[in-house]
């Protein structure tokens, strides 16, 4: 990943600690229950393929599984822009009387 300024080091930094490594069907049962039918539809698919196409629906799943995270990291550095920018503001309001 290729840094560009400290909210992306701070960001990435954050990411990294908090999803190494974790298995997330272990914290969600949607998660688990819609994995594994993922994997039965994929095999399902996969055995009515010829061998040559079976590759091109790998890397199709890598790739969807490449722009779904990539859509995930936008929405998770927005949010994390948006509670800092909240945090700035209440800690910077003042009443005033208009």
């Amino acid at each position: 990943m290729m840094i560009k300024n400290v909210f992306d080091s701070l960001v990435g930094t954050m990411e990294h600690e908090n999803l190494a490594g974790l298995d997330l069907g272990k914290y969600s049962s949607e998660y688990y229950y819609a994995n594994e039918k993922v994997l039965v539809y994929q095999r399902k698919i996969k055995s009515a393929l010829p061998v040559e196409l079976q590759e091109t629906l790998v890397d199709l799943d890598d790739e969807y599984n490449c722009m779904m995270t990539s859509g995930m990291d936008v929405y998770y550095r927005q949010g994390f822009s948006d509670a800092v920018r909240l945090i700035m503001e209440t800690m910077s309001w003042s009443p005033t009387r208009s």
